[in-house]
């Protein structure tokens, strides 16, 4: 059968092509925002906030120790990385024997994971049957360049004519097409980590390839990195105004035996001190 011989209805566009377009879209839309309602949200565990907020604070004594005076930074290093009392030391030995933990042990994710799976595969399954049965032989568009025959399985399903030409569709291979099509439009629309059409699974494996490091290591490189800092005041640095004893004369109280006490009674109420 020739490509030019076969005519469509102008009305297919209207009451199938048009149709199917939206009802995927639509459809995709409302798993979105049924997956949000079901999912439970994950809850941080105080243990794991405290630890982040230890890291925290290393990483701003590293990146601001020279805005305050040698006391005070030495007097945090040692409330840090001491060797016996320590905290990131005290962390380094807590996981140092601790085995690794997996995504896949949290049962709260591997209940959203099966959550996620059923709002995806289950709609797809109804609406790829309800159209596969209503629109059911329908050759609704033709591609504007030539295929070669290796496209005829994929372009027109529920449609066995060997002698229709690779440039036509049917309307089971639009819904799919539109399926990996429509998800560019979804993200745009809910965000880059909300597509509905991404497999849930899928997704926990990306994110868990993408998980941060064991806790152990990185209070271990956090020790490491803060043992080799040294202090160096921003004040003794030279000024175009005048020079760093100018500069201290301005600021006397900044070197105040004062400002060291306050400093310790930071350490005591944030957690301890050295």
């Amino acid at each position: 059968m020739s490509d030019d011989s076969l005519l469509l209805d102008p009305a297919i566009r209207n009451w199938v092509v048009v149709p199917i377009v939206l009802i995927t879209f639509f459809v995709g839309l409302c798993k979105h925002y049924v997956q949000v309602l079901i999912t439970n949200p994950p809850t941080p565990e105080r243990k794991s906030v405290l630890e982040q907020q230890i890291l925290n604070r290393a990483k701003l004594l590293r990146a601001n120790g020279k805005y305050i005076t040698s006391q005070g930074f030495y007097g945090r290093k040692h409330y840090f990385n001491d060797m016996k009392n320590g905290v990131l030391q005290s962390k380094i030995k807590e996981y140092e024997d601790a085995t690794p933990t997996s995504p896949m042990q949290d049962p709260n994710q591997m209940m959203n994971m099966m959550k996620g799976s059923l709002i995806n595969y289950i709609p797809m399954m109804v609406v790829g049957g309800l159209i596969g049965w209503a629109f059911s032989g329908f050759v609704i568009i033709r591609v504007p360049f030539p295929l070669t025959i290796a496209f005829k399985p994929m372009l027109q399903r529920s449609v066995e004519l060997l002698s229709l030409g690779s440039s036509w569709v049917s309307s089971m291979s639009l819904y799919i097409i539109c399926l990996v099509g429509l998800r560019s439009i979804h993200t745009l629309l809910l965000g880059e980590t909300s597509s509905p059409m991404m497999d849930p699974m899928m997704a926990q494996q990306q994110q868990a390839a993408q998980q941060a490091p064991q806790p152990g290591k990185l209070f271990k490189a956090e020790w490491e990195a803060l043992q080799v800092v040294s202090h160096d005041w921003a004040l003794n640095t030279k000024k175009a105004n005048g020079n760093a004893d100018d500069v201290a004369a301005a600021v006397p109280s900044l070197r105040s035996s004062d400002l060291a006490a306050v400093e310790l009674e930071f350490l005591k109420s944030a957690g301890g001190a050295p």
